[in-house]
């Protein structure tokens, strides 16, 4: 491709010499960009930035626009985006195995993307299910974690084959470490819990009486407890609470599990040295009854050291001395560094870093806990809040040597260069040359994380709605001070009614935030009618003031966008098993519909079947659900997430709540057996069927969507390719998925889509024709090599063809222009791939890198010419 080149002179009089790429601008049919949907899937960053091991490299995922950023730092305070290459739908982790071979780990695809940099493309694709969230490398193995599986699955890095699945006893796996000498691999379990369980209600000792006297006497509910604690005497199972795991890499098995580390653990990294474990997490204190007792101190901000010869843990409070009876307290709003995330070693080991996701700041700290510096990330300084401009820290990546810190920001998609040797923040520039994500999303996601909207920075709203989702906990909120709320809801016939709710309501566990949109009323009771009912926790249980209208009408916008991820019990094609848990899905969901389980009721009666959320959204009085408390109908789509409780007598249990409204029974077999499913409750095969449905309930997003295969001549003639490439043509027919295909074309990367009326791929640029699948398999056999992927309904014209949606299509955007200022040059942000060079002769071989600093102002790349260069050509060429 012909160089853009320009001659800067700065004497008076300005000479310049120009290489233009042959442009063109079509304005294409409306058709093609019907749709421009962007689905949020909220996607959880574990390590998402990372340097290359001779630092000249950074590597960053930019997850909403589905793609690995590659910043050439060889001047490391002057990142510059020289290559964008897409990946999987939802990339959170990344990890370089060799300069030239990246491993990207994404969430929704379940899978795992290996990229050739030189190649700016996806060479390979491995499948691991179900939401991988990190990989790291020993001993020629690649170790990834299957977080919603609990597995650590195991590649060889060479040949890409599957080498091992190991199964773990702890709950949601995320981000990994490995030791000095590669011997040992070690895992993080972000939901592992803190061995609290229930004490049944039928078991439990009565609540204490109100405060309020004029309330009547409370229900009978359960009783939050410690299941370590020896005079717990209902509790006959065993909770291990294992934090983290070590996994020796020569044998592939378990050596050790860690406990006592934290409730939620987000982070790792090792210390030099010592090799000790220092882990970011945040300790809940669901123990503490009654929502007062626990305001604006829901949890404790810590970094836990595990100390790798005795196992032993030892943890440090990130925010020691806070009085949390003074409210508001903004001294402590000002030094909180809240939900640790990410956390990197200095090469000395005599401090690391740690990113404070709730509170936009960056603390340094010794190997004691002791903290050293806190780092302003953003605009909102001290105890200044500003939600809707919130940063969002989430990784690290370390240059010590250049005594720099860069710092990927989740919320804004941005990076944050950070001074070490000052501690002052140099700059903050984008991810990526381009954001999709929506200014819905943008104006309210920070409501969601933002600790600073609590009386002392400690905690959000995300500090038990982990990522926008559970801390698989259950917590007793209630308030003996409280009034008694009445609740209007319909029976199941439609007649209206009214019920009465105790504020001393007992444990309820932590519910998702997805898939809200449509779904009042919300909470276990239907005790807040909207969205905007939840204004009150950010004074009652945070310790802050409540927002605005107009703020929680943004916070609730943004909540709506939030969409489950496809269930992965499901077969590929949406159907449902045969054969799953003991049961057969197919079956249980005929049983679902037409069962009579009690007086003509069927499980639809109340749970909607798909394409219904499975839930009719009704409050049902407690006489008809023989409960002590009336109870809305909750929906089904995540039931499969809650399967890791086991409460047999003698068994180990990875968690302490389980299914309904506050954890009590361990699965759907429990469930079942309540006097109240008369006619089902003793036959096991028809209960088994229905928790294999239950289990396998649709989500709203088809099982297709992320799904991934990379095509080359070494595999493009074998039957699973062909299988799998005829299901997602096929769900793209069905509208389950849009198709999009990426890669290399006669020597050329590509973007195309699939358009199953035609049956024909639409290519990514007005002057080349559509393909056919054969044509596609023929230039494959030739040399191509082609990702094919599915992606949600809408999504597939911005993620294969027109990626800013502006109506010219990627394959017809003109090369960026050179401009020429009094003093200066400028060029599109947009432009990743294009390098500016410059030489003072247009001799052969004369061009070289021009490493001057640049800024990006307006979505524009400038540089300042170097006073001393008084004539100097220059030109953009893509590398």
């Amino acid at each position: 491709m012909p160089d853009q080149s320009n001659r800067f002179d700065q004497h008076p009089k300005q000479r310049l010499s120009l290489w233009f790429l042959r442009c063109l601008f079509i304005c294409l049919s409306n058709g093609i960009f019907a749709q421009t949907s962007y689905v949020n899937f909220e996607g959880k960053q574990t390590s998402p930035v990372r340097l290359s091991q001779d630092g000249t490299r950074l590597f960053a995922v930019n997850t909403p626009d589905a793609r690995l950023s590659v910043f050439d730092v060889t001047k490391p305070s002057n990142p510059l985006l020289i290559a964008e290459i897409p990946v999987g739908v939802e990339p959170v982790s990344v990890n370089p195995r060799t300069p030239d071979e990246v491993w990207v780990v994404n969430e929704v695809s379940d899978s795992v993307s290996i990229v050739s940099v030189s190649q700016k493309m996806v060479v390979d694709t491995l499948y691991v299910k179900d939401e991988p969230a990190d990989v790291v490398f020993a001993g020629g193995k690649a170790f990834v974690t299957a977080a919603r599986k609990n597995r650590v699955v195991v590649f060889d890095v060479t040949n890409h084959v599957q080498l091992a699945s190991i199964p773990l006893f702890g709950e949601n796996p995320r981000a990994l470490a490995v030791n000095t000498n590669e011997t040992k691999v070690y895992a993080v379990f972000a939901l592992s819990g803190n061995h609290t369980t229930l004490i049944p209600p039928a078991s439990a000792p009565p609540q204490s009486k109100p405060t309020n006297t004029s309330l009547p006497a409370p229900p009978q509910v359960g009783l939050i407890v410690d299941a370590h604690n020896p005079g717990t005497n209902h509790v006959a199972y065993k909770m291990p609470d294992n934090d983290v795991v070590e996994i020796d890499v020569s044998k592939l098995t378990i050596s050790r599990y860690f406990t006592n580390v934290g409730t939620v653990n987000l982070g790792i990294a090792i210390r030099p040295g010592s090799g000790d474990l220092f882990i970011a997490n945040t300790d809940s204190r669901n123990l503490i009854h009654f929502e007062p007792n626990v305001r604006a101190h829901i949890v404790d901000n810590r970094v836990t050291r595990i100390n790798i010869t005795n196992g032993v843990s030892t943890y440090f409070d990130l925010n020691p001395g806070v009085n949390y009876s003074v409210l508001p307290n903004l001294p402590a709003k000002t030094n909180a560094l809240a939900q640790p995330t990410g956390i990197v070693f200095d090469p000395t080991g005599n401090y690391f870093y740690v990113a404070a996701f709730g509170t936009d700041r960056v603390g340094k700290v010794d190997p004691n806990g002791n903290v050293l510096a806190r780092i302003e990330i953003g605009s909102t300084p001290g105890s200044v809040t500003d939600s809707k401009s919130k940063r969002g820290p989430r990784g690290l990546a370390l240059n010590a040597g250049a005594q720099r810190l860069y710092v990927l920001n989740r919320i804004s998609n941005t990076l944050t260069l950070v001074d070490t040797s000052s501690n002052t923040v140099l700059k903050e520039i984008p991810v990526g040359s381009y954001d999709p994500t929506p200014t819905v999303i943008r104006n309210g996601r920070g409501f969601l994380y933002d600790a600073k909207l609590s009386g002392n920075g400690n905690a959000a709203c995300a500090a038990c709605h982990i990522d926008a989702e559970m801390d698989l906990l259950a917590w007793d909120l209630g308030d003996p001070n409280g009034s008694v709320q009445s609740v209007n809801t319909l029976t199941t016939n439609g007649i209206a009614i009214t019920l009465q709710e105790h504020p001393m309501k007992g444990p309820m566990t932590t519910q998702t935030l997805r898939g809200l949109a449509g779904m009042e009323p919300y909470h276990w009771r239907g005790d807040r009618t909207n969205f905007l009912h939840f204004d009150g926790a950010f004074g009652s249980l945070m310790g802050g003031t409540p927002l605005s209208t107009a703020d929680m009408d943004a916070y609730r916008s943004f909540i709506n966008t939030i969409k489950f991820q496809p269930n992965p019990n499901q077969n590929l094609d949406r159907s449902y098993p045969t054969s799953f848990a003991g049961g057969n899905a197919v079956a249980g969901r005929g049983l679902f519909l037409t069962n009579n389980y009690n007086f003509g009721l069927t499980c639809n009666t109340c749970h909607n079947a798909p394409p219904g959320p499975g839930s009719t959204k009704l409050v049902i009085p407690a006489v008809a659900l023989e409960e002590s408390q009336d109870f809305k109908v909750p929906q089904l789509r995540n039931v499969y997430q809650k399967m890791s409780f086991n409460s047999a007598p003698g068994t180990n249990s990875i968690g302490g709540f389980g299914l309904t409204h506050d954890g009590n029974d361990d699965n759907l077999n429990t469930f079942l057996s309540r006097p109240v499913f008369a006619n089902i409750r003793s036959n096991a095969t028809i209960k088994a069927n229905l928790g294999a449905f239950v289990q396998c309930f649709d989500t709203g997003t088809a099982p297709a969507v992320g799904y991934t295969r990379t095509v080359a001549s070494t595999n493009v003639s074998t039957l699973s390719i062909s299988n799998d490439w005829n299901l997602l043509e096929a769900q793209a027919a069905v509208t389950n998925i849009d198709l999009v295909v990426k890669g290399v074309i006669d020597g050329r990367l590509r973007g195309l889509l699939y358009k199953p009326i035609t049956r024909n791929y639409t290519p990514d640029s007005t002057r080349d024709v559509v393909l056919s699948r054969t044509q596609l398999i023929q230039k494959i056999q030739a040399g191509g090599r082609l990702t094919v992927m599915g992606v949600p309904p809408g999504s597939g014209v911005r993620m294969a063809i027109d990626r800013d949606l502006d109506g010219v299509l990627d394959g017809d955007v003109p090369a960026p222009k050179l401009r020429i200022g009094t003093d200066t040059l400028s060029w599109p942000y947009k432009a990743a791939g294009y390098v500016l060079e410059t030489t003072s002769s247009l001799g052969s071989g004369a061009w070289t890198n021009a490493n001057d600093a640049v800024e990006i102002i307006n979505g524009q790349n400038v540089m300042t010419n170097p006073a001393g260069n008084r004539t100097r050509f220059y030109r953009l060429r893509l590398q």
